[in-house]
């Protein structure tokens, strides 16, 4: 994939970057590509940057480092400026746009697999939306001014509630030698993410995460614009005077949402911690297709539970728990193809710098509070929020109302009541760890299927009702959800 380049090197680099249970082994296999892949000699590289300057790059570079780091679409060198100045010249690897234009294309026959769906799933949309994306990484030019805005964010006064300095740090381009297959910018380095994760203290680790968090969600919902392209090659981290700090490389990949998606997903947020509205139409607002989500509408309620358990979560939430996969697949059913079909084509974006920050959370290894980091997000858009304008679908209210509040667990000896337990209905998801090891064990040893009663809890939308009882001599135990 190295060699490749382009589009295979860019997917190896999506497989390296995982947070799901039990694929960490494999994801190592594809590491290298993050930062090492196989670069191009220098004498190839030079005629690229004369004709881009169009004079010799010893009149613009008093000296240049030969070896490169490479990336899917081009490589950087080291270099240093006649005036002194050191800088990251990256340089767009010749042939690549068209390299990259036949891949996508050949990405056609993924549509063969969905059969009938063929008519609603237009398959076309995503493969455009993705090359219309590595047609703008392809053009240094934009990459330069999304990296301009996004250091007059970083420059911005501490005080303003969007402020985010002194946390983010952008290397500057330098204008005059930009191009569209060059871009040249200051040289900031830092640490990579393999020391932070080996020799940071967990004080600082947890500093990171926080600051991580709310730098994500001012991006989104206040500035509307996110880094979509986290891969460890595309960040290093600094301890500069006692704080932490994220050196950002790489602007090719800026999700921008609309007014609309931005605070529509807000509010989606607040729906769900709050459980005063219906789920569906912001989904239709965030550009769901109706076609297609309405028949899983009722489920909307307890998927948004899981997709948003940290936003809810009053502590601090360790991801490691989310397991988004299995519950979301138990939630949905067979009705996860729908889900997948009926949304917009550019929220892969979205999710894709989403699966970035889950994966740093994850490997971070502190919990955070995602509700502390969200609630000025919720204070500065309350209005807006409020104010944008929903459809209502007759007849469907599938609101907050039909989930279980809380999670009760029972046990009584004699008749007596010895032990009664009442958590967050969400608590469901780890009983096996809220039963405890020797009731759980004694459990199993009966023949009753712990995961499985989960799973099916799930599948019933956590809705309110008996979850199993269990008679033990005298002793009797009951778990259900009100």
């Amino acid at each position: 994939m190295g060699k490749l380049r382009g589009l295979p090197q860019k997917l190896g680099q999506m497989l390296s970057f995982t947070a799901d249970e039990g694929s960490l082994d494999a994801a190592a296999d594809y590491s290298l590509l993050q930062q090492q892949a196989e670069p191009l000699p220098f004498v190839a590289i030079e005629p690229l940057l004369e004709a881009a300057w169009g004079r010799p790059v010893d009149d613009v570079l008093a000296d240049v480092d030969h070896h490169a780091a490479a990336a899917s679409l081009g490589q950087v060198h080291r270099a240093t400026l006649h005036d002194g100045r050191q800088v990251a010249v990256k340089v767009q690897y010749p042939g690549i746009r068209n390299a990259v234009t036949t891949d996508i294309k050949l990405l056609g026959w993924l549509s063969a697999p969905l059969g009938n769906l063929r008519h609603g799933f237009d398959l076309n949309k995503y493969r455009q939306a993705i090359l219309e994306d590595l047609q703008r990484e392809l053009d240094y030019r934009q990459e330069a001014r999304w990296q301009h805005a996004f250091a007059v964010w970083a420059d911005e006064p501490i005080g303003r509630s969007t402020s985010v300095h002194p946390f983010l740090i952008v290397p500057r381009p330098v204008d005059a030698l930009c191009t569209e297959t060059v871009l040249v910018s200051q040289w900031r380095d830092g640490d990579t993410w393999e020391t932070v994760r080996e020799q940071w203290s967990e004080s600082q680790r947890r500093e990171l995460a926080t600051k991580l968090l709310r730098f994500f969600f001012v991006g989104l919902f206040q500035r509307a614009m996110l880094h979509a392209d986290w891969h460890p090659g595309n960040v290093r981290f600094r301890r500069d005077a006692g704080s932490v700090q994220l050196v950002l490389y790489d602007y090719g990949c800026v999700y921008q949402p609309t007014d609309d998606e931005r605070l529509a997903l807000l509010r989606l947020i607040r729906a769900t911690a709050q459980r005063d509205e219906s789920p569906y139409p912001l989904f239709l607002k965030l550009g769901f297709q109706e076609q297609f989500l309405e028949p899983l509408a009722a489920k909307l309620p307890a998927l948004c539970q899981v997709l948003f358990e940290p936003f809810c979560a009053q502590y601090p939430y360790d991801v490691a728990q989310w397991r988004l996969s299995e519950r979301v697949a138990d939630v949905l059913g067979e009705d996860r193809w729908n889900f997948r079909i009926a949304g917009p084509p550019a929220i892969v974006f979205l999710l894709r710098s989403l699966h970035g920050l889950s994966t740093y959370l994850h490997g971070l290894r502190t919990p955070v509070f995602w509700s502390r980091a969200i609630e000025p997000c919720l204070a500065a858009l309350h209005e807006e929020m409020n104010g944008l304008e929903l459809d209502q679908p007759q007849g469907r209210a599938n609101d907050f109302s039909s989930l279980a509040r809380y999670l009760k667990i029972r046990v009584r000896e004699n008749g007596s009541t010895k032990v009664e337990l009442t958590g967050y209905s969400m608590g469901i998801d780890d009983l096996e760890e809220l039963l405890g090891e020797e009731l759980a064990a004694k459990i199993r040893d009966r023949g009753i299927d712990l995961s499985a009663i989960v799973s099916d809890v799930r599948r019933r939308g956590y809705a309110p009702g008996r979850v199993f009882e269990l008679e033990e001599g005298t002793k009797h135990v009951a778990v259900w959800l009100e």
